[in-house]
């Protein structure tokens, strides 16, 4: 018996009339659906499928052979624009299962699942986006190769959705999930000295989601927020309001605070902290120490500075949105009443500590100060060490985002 990329496989101990039928239906499938017949392929691969048990072994690829005749008679439909008809079918397409022993074969999984995939991709292209994310959800349930988030990403971004465990981890799903306290921050902003409080005071464990540091963006990397699913965590880390952030928060049930500060002030703690040798990791490193101080300033606020814009952009888009409860924070009011500010983060994330304690806990933290890594812990520096000129250029960048508050930044 032979079908389309399958090898003949005889059905064992199968009454000889029913084989030689389902040789001819499958055959004769096999030719509608090389003929673009898919009408004629889906009968005569669904009458071969009525004929066999799961446990044959022939079965899983009757039911590939019934998918890949969904998918042209879809595509068709698609085309011609009759989408309710597409739609009639995706349902039937959607139950398809392989439950024989082809479901221990990982490259006849992956084939099966980049059926659902190529369909999620046409119906994102018809703008059926809840369709492509039912799609997308399938291709992942069934193997869940990375390259299939790409479609899903795009889908559920399309569609307004929200992103599900399962969309990132399938075997993670039935797990119950850890509680994850996530400080989202501009560089330079007190956020090592927040997380390092919050540690303290809620006794979870210490988590960097990403993929490496130094010259990588420090967006959340899936294997690591994976092997830390199920662990209470504190995590603080530079990273934007990205579609792929967004979503694997909200797989994964992470509330983020956002953390900002006046960026005038963030520009000469970056001076500061470049000068003592951070920028050894930079893509300036090979310049940097050559530069006199307001070349420096300037190489900050021309390559630096955007990123700030772009990051209390984008958070403030995924609160309009509201694709994810996250509340704001600001260093200058951190400074200013550090019992009270944690206080209020630890309350967004439904803990408690005596006001005492936290107050003991900041006076421990802060006595350690190669950890801590404030700066002068000063609220106005910029102001005063910047000329009119860069705080011009600086205050320039706004006007790409007319619809942003930057008053949280000092604007």
């Amino acid at each position: 018996m032979t079908s389309t990329g399958a090898k003949a496989i005889p059905i064992e101990n199968g009454d000889q009339r029913i084989y030689s039928t389902v040789q001819q239906e499958v055959d004769l499938g096999v030719k509608a659906l090389s003929g673009n017949d898919a009408e004629m392929a889906i009968m005569l691969f669904q009458s071969a499928l009525q004929k066999l048990d799961v446990g044959q072994a022939f079965h899983d690829h009757l039911v590939h052979n019934l998918l890949l005749s969904y998918k042209l008679k879809i595509e068709q439909k698609l085309e011609s624009g009759d989408d309710v008809a597409a739609n009639s079918i995706l349902e039937s397409a959607l139950k398809l299962e392989v439950l024989g022993e082809m479901s221990l074969d990982v490259q006849f999984r992956k084939r099966f699942a980049g059926v659902f995939d190529s369909l999620g991709l046409a119906f994102l292209r018809n703008r059926q986006f809840e369709e492509s994310v039912l799609l997308c959800r399938k291709a992942i349930s069934v193997y869940p190769l990375p390259a299939f988030r790409i479609n899903l990403e795009n889908a559920l971004r399309a569609a307004g959705g929200t992103a599900i465990a399962s969309d990132f981890a399938p075997e993670l799903a039935d797990e119950d999930p850890g509680r994850h306290i996530f400080i989202a921050c501009v560089p330079k902003s007190g956020s090592t000295f927040l997380k390092n409080v919050l540690l303290s005071l809620s006794g979870y464990r210490d988590a960097f989601m990403v993929y490496t540091p130094g010259q990588f963006e420090q967006d959340i990397y899936l294997p690591v927020l994976e092997s830390v699913a199920g662990v209470d965590t504190v995590t603080q880390q530079h990273c934007r309001g990205s579609d792929a952030n967004v979503q694997m928060m909200q797989g994964f049930g992470i509330r983020p605070v956002v953390l900002v500060r006046n960026i005038f002030d963030c520009v000469v703690s970056l001076l500061d902290f470049y000068d003592r040798g951070a920028s050894s990791t930079s893509f300036f490193r090979a310049d940097y120490r050559s530069l006199d101080e307001e070349t420096k300033l300037d190489l900050l606020i021309d390559n630096l500075v955007p990123w700030y814009f772009q990051f209390v952009a984008s958070w403030n888009l995924v609160e309009k949105e509201r694709r994810l409860d996250l509340r704001w924070l600001r260093y200058e009011d951190l400074i200013g009443d550090k019992p009270e500010t944690i206080k209020k983060v630890l309350d967004f994330y439904g803990l408690a500590a005596p006001m005492r304690g936290i107050e003991q806990c900041i006076r421990e933290i802060e006595a350690r100060k190669r950890t801590t890594r404030f700066n002068k812990g000063i609220a106005g520096r910029g102001e005063s060490r910047l000329s009119d000129s860069q705080k011009q250029r600086i205050k320039s960048y706004a006007r790409y985002f007319p619809t942003t508050n930057f008053s949280r930044i000092g604007l």
